[in-house]
């Protein structure tokens, strides 16, 4: 296969970021704060649109100024991913009224969350007018296919969303779909069928033959989802061409399979911001700091990734790439499922630069021994205070440290006995405080789950 007109490279230019909720147990209290934001949020949307019918009335023209707003938010990118949370079901519409606001009902963080939210739904609607287009049967038929939906999408603009784009956003759109068309290479009804074909081989295989819209936002329905229904349009397309580039090269799909999976999971959680760090902030029972790291394997293939020209050119996501390989935080290393060396391959196949390993070594998914490596410090670094009883499997004794306190077990001198905290099931072992309503002795238990 000729890698540097292969049929399937794509830019993925814009991502959708997908802010963190909180997991929670929903409750009445859980109800009533959100009607209460619910109630207010659509307060300041009425104040807002009477503003702007004020100013137009005024004849006074809105426009978005992204410049003013960044100098308002610097170092608080925490309140515009939790603005974004708020407005996540919010319409075109209603994010126009808070981005345009003339009144400062909204903050600045909120403007900018109203923003980037509106392009964010855009962006689903110009990647619809993309696909539509891909069915014509040459690249002259999409192209004009394309540009006349484009026209009718932002001719349908209202005077707000004319204010929320550039003036060069057909240019920029159709010079976009231009580049697509032409390394994905579609010039003949075969390779549009082709493609088409592996487009629906990607979603038997990922999505068992139900292809389901892309997810965005991490909310307590979204966990129970796959990983793979946060992947994008963008996404999508670029796996659909890896199935075809294994079907050419007999390559065991399972390859393809895990690294689509390592995709999603880095869109799901806020293309993995909201992850964090494995390293330095996790220890073991004995209080030792636990580190993650690569294999030495695979920590030679990302060395080797990196020291190529490949990353420059590849159209796969680069800041998955980093994410992936990133050492200094132990969370790539332990979130990957996929394989190093298949991920640096795809890498140089979509950037068109000579592969380091020929595609007869990914004939057959072989699953490594090890995913990463966890080492302890060898000095204690979190001291953790001695309980006075250890409970484990419901039974419950007290330590010699207890005892030499005068600690005893209800029923032995009235004392109480530990509750148990249901919520922390999770967890192999934790300390909990307790006060003795008596005589007012503080106790510290250590459950063992």
């Amino acid at each position: 296969m000729d890698v540097i007109t292969n049929k399937w490279r794509s830019n993925t230019d814009i991502t959708q970021k997908i802010p963190l909720q909180s997991k929670s147990t929903p409750s009445h209290n859980k109800m009533h704060e959100t009607n209460v934001s619910m109630s207010s949020l659509a307060s300041k949307l009425t104040k807002a649109q009477s503003s702007i019918e004020y100013a137009q009335l005024n004849q006074q023209t809105l426009s978005w100024e992204r410049s003013d707003l960044d100098l308002n938010i610097k170092g608080n990118s925490n309140s515009v991913a939790s603005a974004k949370i708020e407005f996540e079901q919010l319409s075109k519409t209603q994010l126009e009224t808070i981005a345009l606001d003339p009144s400062n009902t909204f903050t600045a963080s909120e403007k900018l969350a109203a923003y980037e939210q509106w392009h964010t739904l855009d962006q689903v609607e110009l990647s619809s007018l993309k696909r539509e287009a891909l069915a014509d049967h040459s690249t002259t038929d999409a192209m004009v296919s394309f540009e006349n939906s484009l026209l009718s999408h932002t001719d349908s603009f209202s005077d707000l969303s004319k204010a929320m784009i550039s003036s060069d956003y057909n240019s920029q759109a159709s010079a976009q779909f231009k580049s697509t068309l032409n390394e994905l290479g579609l010039t003949t009804t075969d390779d549009n069928s082709q493609f088409e074909h592996y487009y629906e081989v990607m979603v038997e295989r990922i999505f068992g033959g139900n292809e389901p819209p892309v997810q965005s936002g991490v909310t307590t329905e979204n966990l129970l989802k796959i990983p793979a229904e946060f992947l994008t349009q963008e996404d999508r397309d670029t796996i659909a061409g890896m199935f075809q580039y294994a079907d050419e090269n007999d390559i065991d799909t399972h390859y393809i399979m895990l690294l689509a999976f390592d995709l999603g999971g880095y869109r799901q959680f806020d293309n993995g911001e909201m992850l964090g760090s494995y390293n330095g902030n996790h220890f073991d029972s004995e209080g030792h700091l636990l580190s993650i790291s690569f294999t030495d394997e695979d920590q030679t293939t990302i060395d080797n990734l990196f020291a190529s020209d490949a990353l420059s050119s590849t159209s796969l996501d680069k800041g998955f790439i980093s994410f992936i390989t990133d050492s200094a935080s132990g969370t790539g290393a332990l979130s990957h499922a996929g394989s190093y060396e298949f991920l640096q391959h795809m890498v140089e196949v979509t950037a068109g630069v000579e592969t380091s390993a020929t595609p007869n070594e990914f004939t057959e998914f072989t699953r490594a021994e090890e995913r990463y490596v966890i080492t302890a410090s060898e000095e204690v670094v979190l001291h953790r205070v001695e309980p006075d009883i250890v409970c484990k499997n419901g039974h419950c004794e007290v330590t010699e440290k207890g005892r030499e306190n005068g600690v005893t077990l209800k029923g032995e001198n009235n004392n109480f006995t530990p509750e148990f905290d249901l919520q922390a099931d999770f967890l192999e072992s934790f300390l909990q405080r307790k006060i003795n309503t008596e005589t007012k002795e503080e106790t510290w238990f250590k459950w063992f789950m």
